[in-house]
């Protein structure tokens, strides 16, 4: 590789870092301490492979999807918070659209000297627009993410996280089998029908018995 291409992709690498020490702004804007609120690093991780995951399996189910994209959006659609840093849900609703302005020139920046950039400027827009399923996937594992961090955390306040997971539902997921995907799923992570995994003992003992 020319070293000068090298350059290129470690500035892209090193802007990213700042990603890692990055907390999210709308938790704080909820009432969270900083020790409880995750950094955007920490969250585009969780998109990535709940993403990949949910689109993997619906693939299977025999909806036409494509993973790869899937995971390739979900894999960029916060790089640019890298420059921007992150902005809560209820600023972008006051910013009428303009903030959304700044996140696509914040990436523009950021990849602007990588091999095929308009390819990575088009998944960014796409996940934008949330116009297609792949990208609705992405915003559907964006929001639950949210919930999850914010029923994790003890004496969080989670009323603000309802309504702006009510209006994901209702403006940003659009296709109705992913809004009962993500309807289910907040169901049963506020009613902790499930968890992270503890071993589960108690099927393992049932296993046995049988």
């Amino acid at each position: 590789m020319e070293r000068e291409k090298l350059k290129q992709l470690l500035e892209v690498f090193m802007t990213l870092q700042i990603t890692k020490e990055l907390p999210r702004q709308g938790f704080i804007y909820s009432g969270f301490k900083r020790n409880d609120v995750n950094s955007v690093a920490a969250h585009s991780f969780n998109v990535i492979a709940f993403s990949f995951l949910l689109g993997r399996e619906l693939k299977k189910q025999g909806i036409a999807l494509d993973v790869e994209k899937i995971t390739r959006i979900a894999l960029v659609h916060d790089m640019g918070e890298a420059i921007t840093g992150d902005i809560g849900t209820w600023v972008k609703v006051l910013a009428k659209g303009r903030f959304e302005q700044v996140e696509n020139k914040a990436f523009r920046l950021l990849v602007r000297n990588l091999t095929d950039k308009e390819d990575l400027i088009d998944l960014f827009e796409e996940y934008s627009k949330l116009e297609t399923l792949e990208s609705q996937i992405v915003k559907l594992a964006d929001a639950l993410d949210a919930m999850a961090q914010g029923l994790n955390t003890p004496g969080a306040k989670l009323d603000d996280w309802k309504l702006a997971d009510k209006r994901i539902l209702h403006g940003k997921v659009k296709d109705a089998s992913l809004r009962k995907i993500l309807e289910d799923a907040i169901e049963m992570l506020f009613s902790h029908e499930v968890t992270y995994f503890r071993g589960h003992i108690e099927d393992k003992e049932k296993t046995k018995k049988k």
